[in-house]
């Protein structure tokens, strides 16, 4: 009988104490994201090497400064930052106790190494401008200026600006960035299937959230898996049956069906996008300025947001962001469709139609070759053009690769046409695709030329304050639109798809939903 009692007191305390510490056997909590198509394709998550980047260096990294969705520039590592009146001199002071996932500190010599090392990697040219690096104290650096940079705040925002450990980046070597990703975010890296899926966990010591964050310490899901998608179909249907719980700007198909269902939030944020076709201008026939101008005037901007984007966005009709100060060009620079005036150009160059509809000229037929990503958006972009320029009377062939295999293709510059986007909201994206230093990619036109590098490098190097610098990209961007070395197609807006499992803390405040300072705020029913 004692036993009895004995086991019945045993028992009860066993499930007393099962009742009090059962939150340690709660259910994961896993936020599945389905990727932005355009996002895929990238190569590294190393900062110092990367040739893109995408959202995933937003959770896994911070940053010293961090964009608000309001276009404010917040400090995040930084505790502050003070510019002298000359522009010459910047101190940046760090916050205290900030730890990598490996443990390791976040100091002033580690601040110096990353600085030294954006200036030797492929975002040199946000660091341009700093001469030299002096540590003041533990949490002190002072960057010397060779001149003032009003954009160097903006710059350090970029998710290349993300700093990674230094112990990791020395001990992994070139295993770092596919292996192994170390940085101070609210998640910590766990594993990456290329093409398929990344895995982060929760980084349990996170104490250092943003002013765009409410919770300021360890986010309140375990897991993320943020799954690499490419077909719209496949994304929307894994949205439907639950297979992942937030959709990354939402396929325009689609956006009408998510709206009706009142288990989904549809949120809308402003968009960097902007959607291009780019012309290889070391090849035959696109050697020639007239004729990419009248290839540029032959793509009909609103005929394609209609068709492929559903008005969601704008026509672009140059080469930045609508927002933006430097794409206020003067109209002539715009490039808008005008197919009469194409079809002019051609018959002024010679060429003439042949019996089955395609121009040729000295025995040459006008035949091109069309390549964009294999993901839905810019394959649909890619059947319009192929259909328009036919009403000009260019034989198109369309080519389509995978995200992760176009790069080292544009390298090779066989490339004619390209349909492309990209993701950026500062004027200095110009450089960066017309910079003549780097043919096949990211200058994907393959574009050289000395009055452009003139006026690339007076914009990038020899603006004093932000209203000069403006108007210098301004001058830059007008002469790139002169040279028709892109046909601009859409600025786009993004609408996200949540699911009612997700609960959001407020609206972004963030400049991207699927970032840190967002995702430490979100939680799970």
């Amino acid at each position: 009988m004692k036993m009895v009692r004995f086991l019945s007191l045993l028992f009860l305390v066993f499930m007393l104490s099962f009742m009090f510490v059962s939150p340690v056997f709660a259910a994961e909590k896993v936020l599945k994201i389905s990727m932005d198509p355009s996002d895929s394709g990238i190569d590294t998550f190393n900062p110092f090497t990367a040739n893109g980047t995408n959202n995933i260096y937003y959770i896994v990294y911070d940053r010293l400064v961090e964009m608000g969705a309001d276009g404010v520039i917040y400090p995040h590592l930084l505790k502050s930052w003070d510019v002298s009146d000359d522009g010459l001199t910047i101190t940046f002071t760090l916050r205290k106790d900030v730890k990598f996932h490996d443990g390791s500190q976040l100091n002033a010599e580690v601040l110096k190494w990353f600085l030294q090392n954006m200036a030797k990697g492929k975002s040199k040219y946000m660091v341009a401008a700093v001469e030299s690096i002096d540590i003041k104290d533990n949490l002190t650096v002072v960057l010397n200026m060779s001149r003032p940079d009003p954009n160097i705040l903006y710059n350090f925002t970029s998710s290349f600006a993300g700093i990674p450990s230094k112990q990791a980046v020395e001990k992994y070597g070139k295993d770092y960035g596919r292996k192994y990703v170390v940085g101070t975010g609210p998640f910590e890296f766990v594993s990456w299937k290329t093409g398929a899926e990344v895995v982060l966990k929760k980084n349990p010591d996170y104490q250092w959230g943003c002013a765009l964050s409410v919770n300021q310490g360890p986010a309140r899901i375990d897991t993320i898996i943020i799954k690499e998608i490419l077909e719209n179909s496949t994304r929307f249907l894994e949205f439907k049956t639950g297979g992942v719980d937030v959709l990354e700007n939402v396929p325009t198909l689609f956006l009408a069906k998510l709206r009706e269902n009142p288990d989904t939030k549809i949120i809308t944020m402003a968009s960097n996008s902007n959607f291009h076709m780019v012309m290889n201008t070391q090849r035959e026939f696109l050697n020639n300025v007239k004729i990419r101008k009248a290839i540029a005037l032959s793509i009909d901007q609103k005929s394609i947001l209609k068709a492929v984007f559903q008005g969601n966005g704008s026509p672009a009709y140059t080469y930045l962001i609508d927002r933006l100060p430097a794409r206020n060009v003067a109209k002539k620079y715009e490039i808008r469709y005008d197919p009469k005036k194409a079809q002019e150009i051609m018959a002024q160059e010679g060429w003439k139609k042949n019996s089955a509809g395609f121009l040729t000229k000295e025995g040459k037929k006008l035949s091109l070759s069309l390549w964009s990503k294999s993901n839905s958006d810019e394959r649909k972009i890619a059947e319009i053009i192929q259909a328009e320029l036919s009403q000009l009377g260019i034989e198109v062939k369309m080519e389509q690769f995978d995200p992760s295999s176009i790069k080292a293709e544009f390298k090779k510059g066989i490339h004619d046409l390209v349909v492309r986007s990209y993701g950026w909201d500062n004027a200095d994206i110009l450089e960066w695709f017309f910079n003549s230093t780097r043919p096949g990619y990211p200058n994907v036109a393959m574009w050289h030329d000395n009055e452009s590098d003139y006026l690339m490098q007076k914009a990038m190097a020899h603006s004093k304050t932000s209203e000069e610098r403006i108007q210098n990209f301004k001058d830059y961007h007008e002469y790139l639109l002169s040279q028709y070395l892109w046909a601009p197609i859409i600025n786009t807006v993004n609408n996200h798809a949540i699911s009612k499992r997700v609960i959001m803390a407020s609206d972004p405040k963030f400049k991207i939903l699927m970032g840190g300072p967002v995702l430490v705020d979100m939680d799970l029913k």
